[in-house]
C-alpha cells in the first residue's frame, strides 16, 4: 500500500513555506508520496481575492516539479471534479472509494486547522479514519484533540503567509524570494494579484 499524505489548500499562491514542509514531510518518511489538493473554493474562506483554480493548480504544479523530489510531490485537481464548496470529508471518501485498496491516506495540515476542526463536516469520521499530521503555525496551540493528531513540531515554520505575498504584489513590493522563480514568473507572466 503507497502511504500518500494529502495537503489541501487553496494554494493562492503556493509558496517556498509550502514546498519546504513538502519536501521535509517526505525527508522524514511520513509518507510514500504527498499530494496538494487545491480546493476550488474552501467553504470557510471568502472567495475574493482568489485567482482562478487552473491558475492555482498550475502554480502548485510548477512548484513541485522544482521542489527536491518531484516524483513523490505532486498535484492533483480532484476537486474541480466535485461538488462546491469542498468538504474534505467528500473528498476523502471520492478518493477512497477510487484509490482505496492501493493507498493509504492520511492528512498534513496547519496547527490553525486544528482550533476549527470539529466545525468541519463529519469531522469524527475523519479523525478515526485518517491520520493527522498537524505541522505547527505561529499562534495556534494543538491542545484539541492531541491524543488523535501527530504534532510535527519540528518541521519547518515560515513567518509569512500567502495572504501576505498577495498584500506585497498588490502594493507592488517585490515578492519572489518567497516564492519558487516558476511561480514567481507565472504571476508576473499572468497578472494575477494585481
Amino acid at each position: 500500500m503507497k502511504r500518500v499524505a494529502l495537503y489541501f489548500g487553496s494554494f493562492n499562491p503556493i509558496h517556498k513555506g509550502h514546498i519546504a514542509l513538502a519536501e521535509w514531510v517526505v525527508e522524514q518518511g511520513l509518507c510514500d508520496e504527498l499530494i496538494f489538493i487545491v480546493s476550488p473554493q474552501n467553504p470557510f474562506k471568502e472567495q475574493e481575492g482568489l485567482a482562478p483554480e487552473f491558475s492555482r493548480y498550475e502554480m502548485c504544479e510548477l512548484a513541485c516539479k522544482a521542489s527536491r523530489y518531484p516524483e513523490q510531490i505532486k498535484v492533483s485537481a480532484v476537486e474541480f471534479v466535485l461538488e462546491k464548496p469542498s468538504y474534505t470529508i467528500n473528498t476523502l471518501r471520492y478518493l477512497r472509494e477510487n484509490f482505496g485498496s492501493e493507498m493509504k491516506f492520511s492528512i498534513l495540515m496547519g496547527a490553525d486547522n486544528i482550533e476549527n476542526f470539529d466545525k468541519w463536516r463529519e469531522y469524527e469520521e475523519i479523525l478515526c479514519d485518517y491520520p493527522l499530521l498537524v505541522y505547527p503555525r505561529e499562534g495556534y496551540s494543538v491542545e484539541k484533540f492531541a491524543d488523535k493528531i501527530t504534532f510535527l513540531e519540528n518541521a519547518p515554520l515560515f513567518d509569512y503567509a500567502a495572504t501576505d505575498i498577495r498584500t506585497m504584489i498588490a502594493e507592488s513590493k517585490d515578492f519572489r524570494d518567497k516564492l519558487s522563480a516558476e511561480v514567481a514568473h507565472y504571476i508576473i507572466q499572468n497578472k494575477l494579484y494585481k
